[in-house]
């Protein structure tokens, strides 16, 4: 290093010194803004939860009368699920706060799933939709039942386009479908619209965040005519279906009873130990911005009677 100062230093080129490694100083003060960013944070977490932990504290752990605790716990989780005071509490108290949100508002939708409710629920939204069903009406009409709204159906859909494609008409059964997941619908729907065309609307309580949910048009099934069969208890997602459809086809005919009349939308958080929370936490609106909720859709062709697949299919040919 000397002889290449001195040679340096004869041959007139300015002397650099030697470049410093400072990328472990960097990796220090990272880590310390880090730490200190984590620090605040975590303060005014503790500080924004320091009621309920207070009185988590004191109930879960220091209530004297136990006997209430166990009752309280029990009818809220079922005595089969509790594992303790304070490792239930939160659960018990997303119980007690849903069930009286319930009573309240009548929104029989939001609530706590225990393990062995969610574990079913999930259980039979797949044996629901594994029900789902396409067979040819004639060499021009094919038929789809789909019984709910869910990864089931929407996959049973999509694996059918080929099949589906290769018709001219399309009787859609969603009579009793419950509905089910409201991207689930979607992804249904931008099987039959074109891109950009809007499916509906999402609206939350933060105006910035309500929005219309457009069509990303990837698959694009196009029939001469398409009959959707509606009852009573087509519901939620379904009805969202029949909306975003009639909306931006105008090749659309419904047959059948006025449907429930769920224009709402849910959330479903999983939580700890197998438990999860669904919540009400949007109002859902079809294409033209009208909610539904309490109102239901009215079938273009009323029918009541036995045959509402012949009916269909008269209203194919003689439509």
């Amino acid at each position: 290093m000397l002889l290449y100062c001195q040679y340096i230093k004869k041959e007139g080129f300015p002397i650099k010194p030697p470049k410093t490694r400072s990328i472990p100083i960097r990796r220090y003060r990272f880590f310390k803004y880090g730490f200190f960013v984590f620090f605040i944070l975590t303060a005014l977490l503790m500080y924004s939860n320091y009621n309920y932990m207070a009185f988590k504290f004191l109930i879960a752990e220091n209530y004297i009368f136990t006997d209430a605790l166990d009752q309280l716990y029990n009818d809220s989780l079922g005595e089969e699920n509790v594992k303790g005071y304070g490792r239930n509490f939160d659960d018990v108290v997303i119980s007690v706060v849903t069930e009286k949100i319930r009573s309240i508002n009548q929104d029989r939708y939001t609530y706590l799933y225990t393990p062995e409710r969610y574990q079913l629920s999930k259980d039979m939204e797949k044996a629901d939709a594994a029900t789902a069903l396409v067979e040819e009406l004639t060499p021009e009409t094919v038929y789809m039942l789909l019984p709910n709204i869910s990864d089931g159906t929407k996959d049973f859909v999509l694996s059918h386009k080929q099949m589906l494609s290769g018709y001219k008409n399309l009787v859609l059964d969603l009579r009793s479908n419950y509905g089910g997941l409201l991207a689930d619908f979607y992804k249904m729907a931008e099987l039959f619209t074109r891109r950009g065309d809007i499916l509906g609307y999402e609206k939350f309580r933060i105006p910035l965040i309500t929005h219309a949910v457009k069509s990303g048009g990837e698959s694009y099934l196009e029939f001469d005519k398409v009959i959707i069969l509606q009852d009573e208890n087509t519901a939620s997602a379904a009805e969202g279906l029949i909306l975003s459809l009639k909306g931006n086809l105008d090749n659309v005919t419904t047959i059948g009873e006025n449907t429930f009349g769920k224009g709402i939308g849910q959330v479903t958080v999983p939580l700890l130990d197998g438990y999860a929370v669904k919540a009400t936490v949007m109002l859902v609106a079809g294409p033209g911005d009208v909610s539904i909720h309490g109102v239901g859709i009215e079938p273009d062709i009323p029918y009541a009677g036995s045959d509402i697949i012949g009916a269909a299919l008269d209203e194919i040919e003689g439509g």
